[in-house]
């Protein structure tokens, strides 16, 4: 029998909120945070559409910006510690970061590390620093990484994040060359946003012995590699992302089980629809409706390295509070290098 890993505590800053409850029920209820920036103007000359943190100054570069979103939320996840004991002394943490490009490097990726390792105020030290710099897929290969730990009973909790902010100059010129900005010019652009989300994760024993909350269980997590990526010639006909989730989709009692909830990083590229697409036509015998997937960049922007923990908030939250569709969701994430992954999560509490 497999053993179980739970979900405990999230913690989120995004541009709809400073917390995970404030940020999940404003994309409920459908609010947006598009904007226009204040100074940086796109080719054509227009102001660039934006989804900004309302905390941090417009000026700041990427990397100051991703330490504010991190540290914020890292805090929030481990405010559980205050209300639960024993508190362990060190825990480790995965971190997803964006891949490499222009604002944001290898340098300011070391530099994010050392400032978050002295991060101060936190009940807990962090111990071990593990960082992925594979992008939008890579906090939910992390959450994988995490539940196999667990699982070999090498620590009985881990802590997976994910930070990101395209709000930097030489990011947002970038991504205004390469036509994924939205507006007059790109034909299939998106939102650039900033966010950062964490989960914690602990073992069965461990949970029992602190009596902290289940908020989720991680069934499976699956991750696979795709040839035919974005910025190519090549037609992406979803060949990796249907792998994924086939394999996450042996984990069901079918056909009893269904999935309830897709959430996804689909921003507005014509790619990313498509490669979802055609995923459905091959797997949608597994959900309740395949088409029916939440797409947050809808509302907080594309956040890049910081979805899959952003997803599973938003999955808690929604059972936690009782609006969710069923016990079963899906998170999907695909980053530009090729890297796609996927995590099935149940929520004890949800019904259908």
């Amino acid at each position: 029998m497999v053993a179980l890993v739970h979900i405990v505590a999230n913690g989120a800053r995004t541009a709809l909120g400073l917390g995970a409850p404030q940020s999940a029920a404003a994309h409920r209820a459908g609010i947006g945070a598009a904007a226009l920036h204040p100074f940086m103007i796109d080719r054509a000359g227009d102001p660039m559409t934006l989804a900004m943190d309302c905390r941090l100054d417009p000026g700041l570069t990427a990397g100051a910006r991703m330490l504010a979103l991190a540290q914020a939320a890292l805090q929030e996840t481990c405010e559980l510690f205050e209300s639960y004991t024993p508190v362990p002394r060190r825990v480790d943490l995965l971190l997803a970061l964006p891949e490499p490009r222009p604002g944001f490097g290898p340098d300011e990726a070391k530099a994010l590390r050392a400032g978050l390792v002295a991060t101060s105020d936190l009940p807990i030290h962090i111990g071990e620093l593990n960082v992925s710099m594979l992008g939008h897929a890579a906090g939910l290969a992390l959450l994988g990484l995490a539940v196999e730990r667990l699982r070999r009973g090498e620590a009985e909790m881990c802590l997976v994040g994910g930070v990101d902010s395209y709000l930097d100059p030489d990011t947002l010129d970038w991504l205004d060359g390469n036509r994924q900005l939205i507006g007059a010019i790109a034909r299939s652009g998106f939102v650039p946003g900033e966010a950062a989300g964490f989960c914690l994760l602990m073992t069965e024993a461990a949970l029992e012995r602190t009596g902290c909350p289940a908020l989720a269980i991680v069934r499976a997590v699956a991750t696979g590699r795709e040839s035919r990526l974005i910025k190519t010639d090549e037609l992406c006909f979803g060949s990796a992302l249907t792998a994924v989730v086939a394999d996450l989709a042996t984990v069901l009692d079918a056909p009893a089980e269904l999935i309830d909830t897709v959430i996804c990083d689909i921003n507005g590229e014509r790619y990313r629809g498509e490669e979802w697409g055609f995923t459905c036509l091959r797997t949608g015998q597994h959900f309740g409706d395949p088409t029916g997937y939440c797409s947050p960049a809808d509302g907080w922007g594309d956040v890049g390295a910081a979805s899959g923990p952003l997803f599973a908030m938003l999955s808690c939250e929604a059972a936690r509070r009782g609006y969710a569709k069923g016990p079963l969701s899906l998170l999907w994430a695909s980053s530009e290098g090729g890297l796609r992954a996927a995590a099935l999560l149940e929520s004890p509490g949800a019904v259908r």
